[in-house]
């Protein structure tokens, strides 16, 4: 579930699910690839998205809504 945005600095902060052999269940924010994924979502908002780290930081690439 998507706790937060900040469009200034292009991240979001997402409670997720366990991300098996990634990372446990946790409230965490995530610099998104490109701000326009931002416009999709809002606080509150359930979603499934996509991770890929670039060896320094993991970036969120994909999120969509989820019913």
């Amino acid at each position: 579930m998507v706790v937060s945005i900040d469009r200034g600095t292009g991240r979001i902060q997402i409670n997720h699910e366990d991300i098996k052999g990634f990372m446990p269940a946790m409230t965490m924010s995530f610099k998104v690839r490109a701000a326009s994924l931002l416009d999709k979502v809002e606080p509150g908002d359930k979603v499934e998205f996509t991770l890929r780290d670039d060896g320094s930081e993991v970036i969120l690439v994909k999120i969509d809504k989820r019913n």
